[in-house]
């Protein structure tokens, strides 16, 4: 059952991306339904009496809507509401109605614009969370890498401390990381491999090392075999700048925060 909708699962019109920083969603076979909060927190912002205003951007694009701090730091927000049933600084608990869906601000058809946003505020994919719970603080995230000569996963460490997955001189083939979207590229085959979130799967081919590493919404770097700690990377895409890591070079640490 969906975490955001009263009365059924999500179905997905909009999925995120990255012009696209947050999902689409209405009732199943394309219906409307009440909007309820995802879990306890604060309502930090409201916005009513906006009409249909397709082109419209900044908070104007989003309609009416509710954007609730949630108890561990994360927010979630709900726009294009047709209705809005709480005020600023209102608690809530998880499963309050909050709305109703709507077609306010710039949107094109009846439906709920769902984000979650990071405790620095800054929007991630929000598919995972329409039907789990949200982390319970960033310091709570963990990861761990596969070492290639020892064969083996060395234990978890967690995002955001001074800890890193690893063990230097020995390079890299795995990864596995809660919540994030991830992938590596495998130098043996030069290319990319698949992405994957939430140790849906690990990250990597075990039998052969790490040359890149990409993790979305996230800031990270890499340790070179034999090298030293590469520059933080924060965004991800096909400049140097998008991924961590140099192409032909054994990977054999990562750090996270």
């Amino acid at each position: 059952m969906s975490r955001v909708l009263l009365d059924a699962s999500n179905e997905i019109t909009t999925p995120y991306s990255n012009s696209h920083k947050g999902v689409d969603v209405v009732k199943k076979y394309r219906s409307l339904d009440t909007i309820i909060a995802h879990s306890d927190g604060i309502v930090v912002m409201v916005q009513t009496g906006i009409k249909n205003l397709p082109g419209s951007t900044g908070n104007l694009s989003y309609g009416n809507f509710v954007k609730i701090k949630h108890d561990n730091g994360y927010y979630t927000l709900y726009a294009h509401l047709k209705d809005v049933y709480v005020k600023q600084g209102q608690r809530v608990n998880k499963n309050d109605k909050i709305g109703y869906m709507g077609n306010t601000g710039n949107s094109y058809g009846a439906h709920l614009h769902f984000e979650v946003r990071n405790p620095s505020d800054t929007r991630i994919d929000p598919t995972y969370y329409l039907d789990h719970d949200l982390p319970n603080e960033d310091r709570s995230i963990k990861y761990q890498s596969y070492d290639l000569k020892k064969k083996m996963w060395l234990p978890n460490v967690l995002v955001n401390t001074s800890s890193y997955a690893g063990n230097f001189g020995n390079a890299m083939s795995g990864i596995y990381l809660d919540y994030y979207k991830l992938r590596v590229h495998d130098k043996v085959k030069n290319m990319w491999l698949p992405w994957v979130i939430n140790r849906n799967d690990y990250a990597g081919n075990l039998g052969n090392p790490i040359d890149g590493v990409q993790i979305e919404e996230a800031t990270y770097r890499v340790h070179l075999k034999g090298g030293a700690w590469l520059p933080w990377v924060n965004k991800v895409d096909d400049t140097p700048s998008g991924y961590a890591g140099i192409y032909g070079r054994e990977i054999d640490a990562l750090q996270i925060k």
